[in-house]
């Protein structure tokens, strides 16, 4: 049977994937989570799809 993702929870996708950790305030982790609970995503699909986006933004930087 497969499981269903809950909001909030990490994806159970674990192909190629590292863990990363990194430490904010926790006002800002309790806004974090609450966004992404009241939007239905998971916080772990937000960072990736931030860094991604991070990475891009370098990237065209560097190249100009």
């Amino acid at each position: 049977m497969e499981e269903k993702k809950k909001p909030g929870r990490p994806s159970t996708n674990k192909d190629d994937s590292v863990f990363v950790r990194a430490r904010v305030p926790r006002e800002i982790h309790k806004a974090f989570k609450l966004a992404c609970t009241e939007d239905d995503l998971v916080m772990e699909d937000v960072i990736r799809d931030l860094i991604n986006e991070w990475l891009t933004k370098r990237d065209k930087k560097k190249s100009v």
